[in-house]
């Protein structure tokens, strides 16, 4: 009997994983989140897009794309703030990790990439091939456009994504 427990401990541990769990800590901005699990901090950047903030740390110094950012924040300063509306210091979250990236279950199974995707806050990577994510990203992705969501209504996609694409 105590080999068939520690055999089901052994499966369970091995097939079963349990999710990571992190408390969020702080928001720096829709692109950046600082969490924590136990003693050790670290720092989260949505998986599988480019957030508006990359698009503009990304481009010249006073190019029409960081211009245009600016601008579009000013008018839409919610929008700015997306992250810390929707998310909760404190808080814990389901994280996995992906190249580097985190993928932040934000609301259950939909993703921050996901929700930042739905609001124009972000797009799609370049030459991004991730069967498991690949078909939500792009029907959040198409979604924003269709109703002109966040850069989807703006200038902001001429002037930063072909920034983006060149590089």
């Amino acid at each position: 009997m105590r080999k068939l427990i520690i055999i089901f401990i052994f499966l369970t541990n091995i097939y079963g994983m349990e999710p990571i769990l992190a408390i969020l800590h702080s928001i720096d901005s829709n692109e950046i989140q600082e969490f924590n699990i136990g003693n050790y901090n670290f720092y989260c950047q949505p998986y599988g897009v480019v957030a508006v903030e990359s698009l503009h740390r990304r481009s010249s110094s006073n190019s029409r794309c960081q211009k245009s950012i600016n601008e579009f924040y000013k008018k839409k300063t919610n929008l700015k703030y997306f992250t810390n509306n929707i998310l909760y210091l404190k808080q814990r979250y389901h994280i996995s990790f992906k190249d580097a990236k985190c993928i932040l279950y934000a609301k259950g199974d939909v993703s921050l990439s996901e929700l930042l995707l739905k609001q124009g806050l972000a797009v799609l990577k370049p030459l991004f091939k991730d069967e498991e994510f690949i078909y939500r990203f792009k029907i959040s992705q198409q979604q924003a456009r269709i109703n002109k969501n966040g850069i989807w209504g703006t200038n902001i996609r001429k002037e930063c994504i072909s920034e983006l694409l060149k590089r």
